[in-house]
């Protein structure tokens, strides 16, 4: 299966450090065939290597697939729970995500240019790995009261306080509507934000019987989508 690259633009070139990989990690030559993503369009091409260059010619269009269009809202977590999300978030299909300080968040958003630079580079190597046809947004946010809400057609919850909604509730989906999928940090939700959640009427879920870890809270949720995404297509 071709190597994938994700790029600003289809304008024939690759360059800097993914040329790097392609010339050194990878050790191609040239015809050799890579696929090549940019604003959702991804190309089967082929290339040509001039010095620290890699220049592509396209063989062919590939196919888009649709998705559900899911957020996930991730309570801010310490540094490395954050990669982890990054990174695995992405390979379960997260078209966006956003890290929120929250009420019971441990850590607080410092250098969050350096920090979203950090974790955009980590999903975007991740949607490589996952064949995905764009690397999902990576946003910071200082709190809750900095992110529109009213943007998403669907606001979910998992809270551990609820037992008995399970996500399956939530069907059918509509692929044309946008989710927001909100975990909390380490110390959960507080009761404040849950007072917040009904006022907008965000739909509250339990992941099951167990206190999944905050890092990994977002799998299941996104594993269902992704579930039923391959059903619907």
């Amino acid at each position: 299966m071709s190597q994938r690259y994700f790029v600003e633009k289809l304008n024939g070139v690759i360059d800097h450090q993914d040329a790097h990989h392609i010339i050194k990690v990878m050790r191609m030559k040239d015809q050799d065939e890579i696929i090549v993503c940019a604003k959702q369009a991804c190309i089967l091409a082929s290339i040509e290597i001039h010095d620290k260059q890699v220049f592509y010619k396209e063989i062919k269009k590939l196919e888009y697939k649709s998705h559900f269009d899911v957020t996930i809202i991730q309570g801010l977590p310490k540094k490395n729970k954050m990669e982890f999300v990054s990174k695995y978030a992405t390979v379960y299909g997260a078209a966006s995500l956003y890290f929120c300080g929250m009420d019971r968040s441990i850590v607080k958003l410092e250098n969050d240019g350096f920090k979203k630079e950090r974790l955009t580079a980590i999903a975007k190597e991740a949607a490589e790995l996952a064949h995905r046809s764009f690397v999902p947004e990576v946003l910071m946010f200082q709190s809750l009261k900095h992110i529109d809400l009213k943007q998403f057609d669907v606001v979910i919850v998992a809270d551990e306080d609820e037992h008995r909604v399970e996500i399956n509730t939530l069907l059918p989906l509509d692929i044309e509507k946008k989710y927001a999928v909100i975990i909390g940090p380490e110390g959960g939700i507080s009761e404040q934000e849950r007072k917040y959640f009904k006022s907008i009427n965000a739909h509250f879920i339990t992941l099951g019987h167990y206190i999944l870890p905050t890092e990994s809270a977002s799998l299941s949720v996104l594993s269902f989508f992704m579930h039923q995404n391959h059903k619907l297509f």
